[in-house]
């Protein structure tokens, strides 16, 4: 699974909203401050607003809000919202991709270690990574 520059931009975005605590904040000066091109930020923005993760207000007080709690919005709800649901290879995200899946011995490895990548990004809130908790890195990563 690769995370994708969107994704990448959606996660800084969400983050600039997060540290914000319920203050609508321009997609201009978000943009501006987290490095996105504001033409991507937009996008991103609206898909964030169909996918229920923000909601915009227009006005002189508009601006962009979460519209989740940051310690219930998880990695996982990100990617899903900008690249769709996570997976480790295509046949299985695409049903029906290879006409060798129900006789194929890797195919069951690959739905299982999407499960857990979808596990793993499930359990990581905004919340946690902007207040420095790190329950959710393993031990090797905990030693470098």
């Amino acid at each position: 699974m690769d995370i994708s520059r969107r994704t990448d931009y959606a996660i800084r975005l969400v983050s600039a909203l997060a540290e914000s605590d319920g203050t609508p904040r321009s997609v201009r000066t978000v943009a501006e401050e987290y490095e996105v091109p504001y033409a991507f930020a937009r996008s991103i923005q609206h898909d964030l607003s169909l996918a229920g993760i923000v909601k915009s207000t227009r006005g002189v007080h508009g601006g962009m809000v979460l519209a989740k709690d940051p310690s219930e919005l998880t990695l996982h709800d990100i990617i899903e919202s900008m690249q769709g649901v996570p997976s480790s290879a295509a046949c299985t995200k695409e049903e029906n991709w290879c006409s060798r899946e129900s006789i194929c011995p890797f195919h069951d490895v690959w739905v299982s270690l999407d499960e857990i990548v979808s596990d793993f990004l499930s359990s990581v809130s905004i919340r946690d990574i902007l207040d420095g908790r790190k329950p959710y890195l393993s031990q090797k990563a905990r030693e470098l």
